[in-house]
């Protein structure tokens, strides 16, 4: 009896101890420290890759200024298991498509990025967010 209850007792702190490395794992950064929550802005351009990767997606936007300049903005998305969810895969953007995007710009100047956007294609159907952002289909 002594030794089951040993072994119960051994087996209850190894399951506890499982559970405190996952639950560590799996917690994730916020992205407060670098976008700015307070700002939105608002792009238009040509996508020039979309890469659909762990922890991240980002989606890669050539956008050019009304002097013609072209600036290389990334739009960094929320895990991409979320996206899948909502039909997403590493085909929901292809490369030469013209998308809008309103989202949180970063605080470090000179970047050229956001994160948690509102994203539309040319034609303005919406593109559907794991957090229910946008309408239409990915």
């Amino acid at each position: 009896m002594k030794h089951t209850l040993s072994m119960l007792l051994a087996a209850t702190v190894a399951v506890a101890g499982l559970h405190w490395f996952t639950v560590t794992a799996s917690a994730h950064h916020s992205a407060t420290p670098f976008y700015d929550e307070e700002k939105t802005v608002d792009i238009r351009g040509v996508v020039t890759r979309f890469v659909f990767l762990n922890p991240h997606p980002f989606l890669y936007v050539d956008v050019t200024d009304e002097q013609g300049n072209t600036t290389e903005w990334i739009i960094e998305f929320g895990g991409p298991v979320r996206l899948q969810k909502v039909g997403w895969s590493a085909r929901t953007f292809v490369p030469g498509e013209v998308i809008t995007a309103t989202g949180h710009p970063p605080k470090a100047a000179g970047t050229y990025g956001m994160f948690s956007p509102e994203i539309a294609r040319e034609d303005g159907t919406p593109i559907i967010l794991a957090n229910g952002g946008g309408g239409g289909a990915p």
